[in-house]
């Protein structure tokens, strides 16, 4: 992946893009200053766009790291594993809503499915296979990255633009909006005045009480809130010493009202010659896995690999690392479920009184969420909002 490439992609998250009207404004800094909560996708996207338009800001992040749920490793194997968001999961030229052109810029360094993929379907002790456009469709989108990850574009081309502007270990407890300015509160008790607040942090936060608003929240979102399904969420890798495994293994919950699963081929595309499967679980699917710790935890994933493959997971394993979203501090959970009632997702972006705004894979106005193009495209949405009501 190269930079040129890395340019194009900005592209498709609107960040570059002058014929989006958010060209560069360095003649003069404008006036306005935002406080951006969270340093994920959205969090990091909205202090490139304002960076862009001379508009001051300050993101305050929880942790001590950027990236929030985009997080990756390069120390497992000898490519990147995606820990978060790994997909692109719609079709590239839908990404031409956001940044006209772009869906041919992508096409370099992302690797998508040919549909003869084998697909392993296991039920009931038997184990059949069939190609992957009969098994997901013919109209399977996802893509991924080639040796690179959302994470790494986001640390290679975003980040040193708001590094400076991130404040880490800053965990927000209340948000004042009934005067002139924003008051913002952290749990040691720093002040910090905005004309205007984004709030990005992972709706389980706030759903927790993570965070409290003064005055209260509008009914309608404190419903929002409750109503929203918030799935959690755990990723494995294990690096076997050879392949025994299809592209894809689904059983009979691998998508349901109350969560997925599925193992893949997380090598897939790479380049590599290291053979790593991934399980992906969300949802009521993912806790019988989180429930376990350990030596249980493998021996449990182990063997219901065993099952499948007549043992061949125990006799190839090599290694292995485990993301538990829920225990993962400051986000505690994956994303918004996928089966919420679309009113949540726009009720949960929606701004109060011009002044609090929000952002991220929960809180958009499109008919999908929980991806990092959502995301991305939230946090586009509230800058032109924020931008616009100021000029």
């Amino acid at each position: 992946m190269n930079r040129r490439h890395f340019i194009e992609v900005c592209g498709v998250l609107g960040i570059t893009a002058p014929s989006l009207a958010f060209t560069s404004t360095n003649k003069k800094e404008r006036g306005e200053t935002v406080l951006i909560i969270g340093a994920g996708a959205a969090g990091l996207t909205a202090g490139y766009l304002l960076k862009q338009q001379g508009v001051s800001f300050r993101i305050v992040e929880a942790s001590s790291g950027y990236g929030g749920r985009m997080k990756r490793t390069k120390s497992f194997v000898d490519f990147p594993i995606s820990l978060g968001a790994e997909w692109l999961h719609v079709q590239t030229k839908t990404l031409d809503g956001i940044a006209d052109g772009m869906s041919a810029a992508m096409d370099p360094y992302l690797e998508g499915y040919s549909g003869r993929e084998v697909v392993g379907y296991y039920e009931d002790g038997n184990l059949e296979y069939a190609p992957l456009s009969d098994a997901f469709g013919k109209g399977f989108a996802d893509k991924k990255f080639v040796n690179a990850s959302w994470f790494d574009f986001f640390e290679t081309y975003v980040i040193p633009e708001v590094r400076d502007d991130i404040q880490f270990d800053t965990q927000i407890a209340s948000i004042n909006y009934q005067g002139n300015r924003v008051q913002i509160y952290d749990t040691l008790g720093t002040d910090y005045a905005a004309s205007h607040v984004i709030v990005t942090a992972p709706l389980q936060v706030l759903q927790q009480g993570g965070i409290s608003f003064v005055p209260e929240l509008p009914d309608y979102k404190q419903r929002a809130m409750q109503d929203a399904p918030v799935w959690g969420g755990i990723k494995v890798f294990i690096e076997f010493s050879k392949q025994f495994y299809p592209t894809y293994l689904a059983f009979p919950d691998s998508e349901t009202k109350q969560g997925q699963r599925l193992y893949y081929d997380a090598a897939y595309a790479q380049n590599t010659r290291t053979n790593v499967l991934g399980l992906f679980a969300v949802g009521a699917q993912a806790r019988v896995y989180q429930s376990l710790s350990g030596a249980d935890q493998l021996a449990y994933i182990l063997s219901e690999l065993d099952e499948v493959f007549g043992g061949e997971a125990t006799r190839c394993y090599k290694q292995h690392i485990i993301q538990d979203w829920d225990q993962e501090p400051f986000i505690h959970c994956a994303y918004l479920a996928d089966g919420a009632s679309s009113y949540i997702s726009s009720d949960l972006f929606s701004p109060i009184d011009e002044t609090v705004h929000f952002a991220g894979e929960a809180y958009t106005d499109e008919g999908d969420w929980g991806s990092v193009h959502n995301a991305a495209q939230s946090a586009r949405d509230v800058v032109a909002t924020i931008v616009c009501c100021n000029d």
